[in-house]
């Protein structure tokens, strides 16, 4: 009799289970498609940018790049630059260097779509003041000591990286793991082996960092280099808020707060009139060695 009531009370629990579904239906807007334009730009190089269509969020199409737009580097009303589509790169580029301190725009126009523009942040070039010797710690870790001076004036934003260069690689570059406990980087974000933070916490004064890093390289065959970035406010909240959303995990309505990612393309009004990001950053690099 119990085996009986056993069998019973477990069909039950099996069917109850499957009415526990719930199916929410969610009533999308319908999507109108923007220009998405990523221009990240170096001091040094020539200007370039990527430039596709904004697609549905429940789309599962790949984007495409577009050939066929118009990208203008632009200072005030006239232009500095058309920039060329480089088939083989899938993006546009310019014949311009990129200087420090170009108070640049960017305009991209197509036929189909509503133009966007977007301006750039003013940002000061930092430049590595000392760097110690690698000194080896344990659990293949090894110890690097560096300092800049931080400019008082101005809010100020910085990635750090370091990349080896192998004898064997024919000039391929290799990021190296890096962490710190210091406050400053422990409020700023971690991704792809690059620490990006600001100066609240010593803005004006000569900062001092000191890292552990990833000693998977040969001392006696790799070149290593310690990369300081000077990047500006629209470089520093877009890849924040980037590193943020990517941490949200496949489904974010459920696992974590949405993030909206920077965006540089909005109107006086502050209205979405394109997606994507146009910023500038410099870079100060100084090969290191051993102790």
């Amino acid at each position: 009799m119990k085996k009986i009531i056993y069998i019973l009370l477990s069909i039950f629990l099996l069917f109850s289970c499957d009415n526990l579904q719930t199916v929410i239906e969610v009533d999308l807007p319908e999507h109108e498609p923007k220009l998405v334009v990523n221009s990240i730009n170096q001091v040094g190089q020539k200007w370039k940018a990527y430039v596709s269509v904004s697609q549905a969020p429940l789309s599962n199409s790949d984007f495409v790049f577009l050939t066929d737009a118009t990208v203008l580097i632009m200072d005030g009303d006239n232009v500095v630059d058309t920039l060329k589509y480089i088939e083989s790169e899938f993006c546009y580029k310019s014949d311009v260097i990129v200087q420090q301190g170009a108070d640049f725009q960017i305009r991209v126009s197509h036929p189909m779509y509503e133009t966007v523009s977007a301006g750039l942040y003013s940002f000061d070039r930092i430049k590595i003041k000392s760097v110690d010797d690698i000194q080896s710690a344990s659990n293949g870790y090894g110890n690097l000591r560096f300092s800049f001076d931080d400019p008082a004036q101005t809010d100020n934003f910085y990635m750090i990286s370091i990349d080896y260069y192998s004898k064997s690689s024919d000039g391929e570059s290799y990021s190296l793991y890096i962490e710190s406990d210091d406050p400053s980087i422990v409020e700023g974000y971690y991704a792809d082996s690059k620490l990006l933070f600001d100066d609240k916490l010593f803005n004006g004064s000569t900062k001092e960092f000191n890292l552990l890093i990833d000693e998977y390289f040969s001392q006696s065959e790799d070149s290593i280099f310690l990369n300081l970035w000077s990047v500006d406010y629209a470089f520093y909240q877009y890849q924040s808020s980037l590193i943020i959303q990517s941490y949200s995990g496949d489904n974010p309505i459920f696992s974590a707060e949405p993030v909206n990612v920077y965006n540089s393309f909005l109107d006086e009004n502050g209205l979405i009139n394109g997606y994507g990001i146009f910023a500038v950053s410099d870079l100060d690099s100084v090969m290191i060695q051993f102790e």
